[in-house]
């Protein structure tokens, strides 16, 4: 199974948060994991507003583990569809976590976060079940 991090679990995993080190350790023996440009995105924007360089450093290093879905054309109009769907219903989330979604489904890849509450929202989204 290919698993595709979050960005609260990278968040977590860069502080060290013991759980989440543990859960990754234990899906990389056994799982491709990845994640998404967007979430890479999220994950510099929170290290360059700290303005530490070492934080830049340690997404870098990251980045340089994880392999990096992008957003792609047809992942683009998944997610078109995805908010235009939720808009419809009154239940739209965020713009990013929408990409972060449509990019998960075209590549078929199972979703290893700690925002559940608005993903389970997304048809044809997997999600992860291990986690807390």
């Amino acid at each position: 199974m290919e698993i595709c991090l979050d960005t609260d679990v990278l968040i977590d995993f860069l502080r060290g948060k013991r759980k989440i080190v543990e859960a990754i350790k234990t899906l990389e023996e056994k799982h491709k994991l990845l994640t998404t440009s967007i979430n890479i995105f999220e994950l510099y924007y929170g290290a360059y507003r700290t303005g530490k360089s070492g934080n830049v450093k340690a997404v870098d290093e990251l980045a340089e583990r994880l392999e990096i879905l992008k957003l792609t054309e047809q992942s683009a109009k998944i997610s078109g569809e995805i908010l235009a769907e939720l808009e419809s219903d009154g239940r739209a989330i965020n713009l990013r976590d929408i990409l972060i979604a449509g990019i998960a489904i075209k590549n078929d890849v199972t979703l290893f976060t700690g925002n559940k509450r608005h993903f389970q929202r997304v048809k044809g989204l997997k999600l992860f079940e291990s986690w807390g």
